[in-house]
């Protein structure tokens, strides 16, 4: 296991953390404690500011993403071996999963059933036992770049948008408007569902259809003149935040329509592959030299100008009103991105509602629920994120 020491200080600005000899950089993943970064030289990890990084395995392994399920790590490589590798000792042995041999696996999503892989060229594929074994569900011969899940639904991109809402047993395919050519990231935000690509597009009913938003220059013809490419991105409260290619990184504070710099302590002009939000900062991966650079969430601010408080742990607040007929408030908080569920249930374990059920980024959330179809009692509510739980008591008083 090898590490690599930066000296740093932290300031408003982007600050680099090197990861010595990762070369390129591939994906970004946050995970409980840790950042974990998928690179040309392997897997590696970090639980503070970067200093230091390890390298805890796959070295001399191209690989495009992390993920966790369960106690274990998966990383997702090139087409020579198993595709997936997984470990369950935080990188000290890494295991061959079934299922995928010779595949060149791009990106990993999650929902509630499955874990779900994408390849380039070799189709889709899921796995329900924490990726130790792998299960094609077709789409073979498309180049897919990313995945994403938001609830039940598992968007897949590449020339196309491929859409399941059934676990991929069946796909529909979604066409991004000109000038798209490959779909690189997605991005779920304040009820709309977003798609990088040669500029930003967005969609209001989830993936049916899409608008063209940001970052296509046109000519008199209607011909696209220039274009900026959108890596990724990720949302933190009420903005968005993008690294776009040769533009480093930029932010948006209405819904994408307009971006500006993000960059101080950046050159312009770079390439960001991934990015990650864990607390206290917001992290960049470089695709080119495979640096990581980081910047203290606290730097972004709400559209008024504050401050944003920054959740230190998980959090389940007490309804309010309490008793109540028949709406209520429920306000959580997450200290990371993570799939959150909130359930209602009666006191007989009967679920009577799925209040949340998405990928949520760090954050304090509120909610409305409107009971009026309910009879009068006490109910329970319930935060699921990773390995936290949290239920709450509730009265309807009709």
């Amino acid at each position: 296991m090898f590490f690599s020491i930066l000296s740093i200080s932290i300031n408003a600005q982007w600050t680099q953390s090197a990861l010595g000899d990762a070369q390129n950089g591939y994906g970004l993943y946050s995970s409980g404690t840790e950042v974990f970064a998928a690179t040309l030289n392997g897997v590696y990890s970090t639980t503070d500011s970067g200093n230091p990084w390890f390298n805890i395995g796959l070295q001399n392994r191209l690989v495009f993403d992390v993920t966790s399920s369960g106690q274990y790590i998966l990383a997702a490589t090139e087409n020579i071996g198993p595709g997936v590798y997984r470990s369950s000792d935080h990188g000290n042995n890494w295991i061959e999963t079934v299922g995928m041999a010779n595949q060149s696996v791009w990106a990993f999503t999650k929902n509630s059933s499955y874990i779900f892989a994408c390849t380039w060229g070799g189709g889709i594929y899921r796995s329900s036992d924490d990726g130790g074994t792998w299960q094609s569900v077709g789409l073979t011969n498309v180049g897919f770049r990313t995945m994403y899940a938001v609830g039940e639904k598992i968007f897949a991109g590449a020339d196309k948008i491929y859409l399941s809402t059934n676990n991929g047993d069946t796909w529909e395919i979604r066409q991004l408007p000109y000038p798209a050519g490959d779909t690189w990231c997605f991005n779920y935000h304040n009820g709309i569902l977003y798609a990088g690509d040669n500029g930003l597009y967005s969609s209001t009913d989830m993936g049916d259809t899409w608008q063209l938003i940001y970052g296509v220059t046109f000519d008199t013809l209607g011909n696209a003149t220039d274009s900026k490419i959108f890596r990724d991105i990720l949302s933190y409260q009420n903005v968005m935040i993008a690294s776009v290619a040769f533009n480093s990184i930029l932010i948006s504070y209405d819904d994408g329509s307009n971006w500006s710099d993000f960059n101080e302590g950046l050159i312009t002009d770079w390439t960001f592959a991934a990015l990650a939000i864990k607390a206290p900062y917001i992290w960049a991966l470089r695709s080119g030299f495979g640096n990581a650079y980081l910047r203290p969430l606290s730097n972004i601010t709400t559209i008024d100008d504050k401050n944003l408080t920054l959740p230190e742990s998980f959090s389940l607040h007490q309804n309010f009103p309490n008793p109540f007929n028949p709406g209520t408030k429920i306000k959580y908080s997450i200290p990371q991105s993570s799939k959150i569920i909130i359930k209602v249930f009666d006191v007989l374990g009967n679920e009577v509602a799925t209040l949340v059920n998405e990928e949520k980024s760090v954050g304090t959330y509120e909610l409305n629920w409107n009971a009026a179809n309910l009879p009068s009692g006490v109910y329970l509510y319930q935060l699921k994120a990773d390995s936290y739980l949290q239920t709450k008591k509730m009265i309807l008083l009709k």
